[in-house]
């Protein structure tokens, strides 16, 4: 599971006045990027199985330790595809089925380094959170997303 980050972020300050890392599951504190979180535990056994992708640091665990950052998908920095394929190298991802949740903007970024990764989210960030509430109240949504998955998964395998 890869969700996207979130601009609204938590901010915890260190004695010096620092801002202080916090883990990335705790960091983004948006609604859409909460949306986003829950539906993706609806769909996995287990949080350690939910990456996010980071527009300053691509993908990261949920327990990753972050500082607060501001820095959008479209910024001239942002993490890079190339970088993106290196990091899903790293996690396994290239043989494993996975589902992104998150805008278009992202999936334009992360489709290339993870081509066989299903994006089941459609229409603006309003939809897409209903979209996530369905799949965390409907099991037999979950399913077929994950058969989804399964298909691309194969399809990518196959040789051309």
């Amino acid at each position: 599971m890869i969700i996207s980050c979130g601009s609204r972020k938590s901010r915890k300050y260190k004695s010096d006045g620092n801002l202080q890392a916090v883990p990335a599951g705790e960091l983004y504190i948006g609604h859409y990027h909460r949306s986003l979180r829950a539906a993706a535990e609806a769909l996995t056994s287990s949080p350690s199985q939910i990456l996010v992708a980071s527009a300053l640091h691509g993908l990261v665990t949920v327990s990753q330790p972050l500082v607060p950052y501001e820095m959008t998908i479209d910024h001239p920095s942002s993490v890079t595809s190339d970088h993106l394929r290196q990091q899903a190298n790293t996690f396994g991802l290239h043989s494993a089925e996975v589902i992104f949740l998150g805008g278009k903007r992202y999936a334009h970024r992360l489709l290339p380094a993870i081509p066989q990764c299903l994006r089941p989210l459609t229409g603006g960030m309003g939809t897409q959170r209903g979209q996530c509430r369905a799949v965390a109240e409907q099991p037999e949504l979950r399913r077929q997303w994950w058969e989804e998955a399964a298909a691309l998964l194969r399809d990518h395998r196959r040789p051309a």
